[in-house]
């Protein structure tokens, strides 16, 4: 044993009960880190229990130290427009209770939500007016109780601990205290121990070598044969090494990986793929809009945009009718988050015309979905295109059946499919043990009123792999939710095998 084992049996021995690693550390005179770490050598070498409890302990943010010092921004308002007569100009209360521009808006939203006070408007000013007699509110309390130095508050306060937290004002904070006494049946063995005097030296310092005062001493022996404690190594998220191996598909098939923003205008993210321009994919429930700083931006290919507006409204030159209804520059050069990859497909291509091309790119979208174990508002895709002469839908399903594959999904299946921007379209479905079959990799050939706007004849084959429900496929998850889930557990536990 070491002389610092032998401190903390000592005075477990002597204590004769449970004593925590605070105690300890207070007698030995050490750091509290050091007893557990020696406490968890006496632990391995079954000599020791050690008892861990979790507790939590409440502290006051910036913010709180702040409202419990100067008083709650709410209750300032009301005593100002109190002392005011019980009604007052908003602008004027706020002077008179001393508020920041920032406070001003808290108080009364704080006031009113706590029926303290009722705001209304006279001609152009918002004038306030009391409700109450006096404003009383439990969060004072709670702020009070952690500004004198408690780190618990009674029952009692509990609605005014859920504001205070919710506010921002009140951080919780899980704390681990450790306790330890001697094993029942190794009391007698330790007392051998304690008794049996050993001047070996333990530790070799920097000094001892220095001086030479090792010489002519014993060592104590160390058992090399001790298993030690298992510990949990940082590594990359089990989906972040999938996304990186379906890079290493694409490009091991002969692909280029491209880039593209996530916020479009709707012209690159509906437009240039044939989508209706009243599309219920367009709507607001479906795509998430743009409106901060910027609502729309610009198209600065007017030559493009021309040819792709005369596809719509009657189909161009590429032998088709078009949708037959004017088309919009406004709903056009609208902002919103990128609902797809195909986007960066089309970019893509806008700048590579001639065959052949093989892109691909793994990135997020973003969909305004009902969240439910299948879809998520933020998603990946895998998208990928190829261009070349004389492809056919047959070259498509060989490629991803050859990519899922490889990723680790076994069972496919195809079904046909309709998409505005390919013809023929397929569907691809992957069997999950527990959601059954779930699509996941849509894809078919590039309509001709998508790739003649480009100049482009020859066949241009896509897909849009949604990664992560391949993810799911691959490694049996059944809700998208836990794809990038930060439980340590399960984290610790699980990885993606190649």
């Amino acid at each position: 044993m070491t002389e610092g084992e032998r401190s903390v049996l000592a005075e477990l021995i002597s204590a004769n009960r449970i004593v925590t690693v605070a105690e300890l550390a207070e007698r030995l005179g050490e750091s509290e880190p050091r007893i557990v770490s020696i406490l968890m050598s006496l632990s391995v070498k079954g000599l020791v229990t050690i008892d861990t409890q979790e507790s939590t302990v409440l502290s006051l943010t910036e913010e709180g130290r702040g409202y419990a010092k100067d008083g709650l921004p709410e209750v300032r308002l009301f005593n100002a427009v109190k002392n005011l007569g019980g009604k007052s100009e908003l602008e004027k209360a706020v002077a008179a209770a001393g508020l920041t521009p920032v406070s001003k808006g808290i108080a009364v939203n704080w006031a009113r939500r706590n029926g303290w006070i009722k705001v209304y408007r006279v001609g152009s000013d918002s004038v306030l007016e009391t409700l109450v007699a006096k404003a009383v509110s439990p969060v004072i309390e709670v702020l009070s109780l952690l500004q004198s130095g408690q780190d618990q508050v009674p029952s009692h306060l509990q609605q005014g601990l859920d504001q205070a937290t919710e506010r921002s004002l009140v951080t919780p904070k899980t704390i681990k205290r450790h306790a330890s006494q001697v094993r029942g049946e190794s009391q007698k063995l330790v007392q051998d121990l304690l008794a049996q005097q050993h001047e070996g030296i333990g530790d070799l310092s920097p000094e001892i070598l220095a001086s030479g005062t090792w010489r002519g001493k014993s060592f104590k022996p160390y058992n090399v044969e001790i298993e030690p404690p298992f510990c949990n190594y940082g590594k990359k998220h089990p989906y972040a090494e999938f996304t990186d191996w379906l890079r290493e598909i694409l490009v091991g098939l002969g692909f280029s990986e491209w880039y593209g923003p996530y916020v479009e205008t709707e012209f690159w993210n509906n437009d240039v793929l044939f989508v209706p321009q009243d599309h219920v994919a367009r709507d607001v429930q479906d795509q998430f809009r743009v409106t901060q700083p910027f609502d729309h931006g610009l198209i600065l290919d007017k030559g493009y945009y021309a040819q792709v507006k005369a596809v719509h409204e009657n189909g161009g030159d590429t032998g088709s009718k078009g949708w037959d209804w004017p088309f919009s520059s406004e709903v056009s050069s609208r902002l919103c988050l990128r609902s797809h990859t195909t986007p960066v497909s089309m970019r893509f291509l806008s700048q590579h015309r001639e065959s052949p091309q093989k892109m691909f790119i793994v990135d997020r979208n973003f969909r305004a979905e009902k969240i439910n174990p299948r879809h998520a508002q933020e998603f990946d895709q895998c998208e990928g295109i190829i261009m070349d002469k004389r492809l056919t839908l047959r070259d498509l399903m060989g490629y991803l059946t050859e990519i899922c594959r490889r990723a680790g999904v076994e069972k496919l299946k195809f079904k046909p499919g309709q998409f505005p921007f390919t013809e023929p379209s397929v569907e691809t479905f992957a069997k999950h043990e527990t959601l059954g079959w779930f699509e996941v990799a849509p894809g078919g050939i590039f309509r001709p009123e998508v790739t003649r706007p480009l100049g482009i004849k020859d066949s241009v084959l896509a897909w849009g792999i949604g990664a992560m429900r391949l993810y799911m496929a691959s490694m049996q998850i059944s809700d998208i939710r836990e794809v990038l889930s930060k439980d340590l557990s399960w984290l610790r536990r699980q990885y993606f095998v190649r």
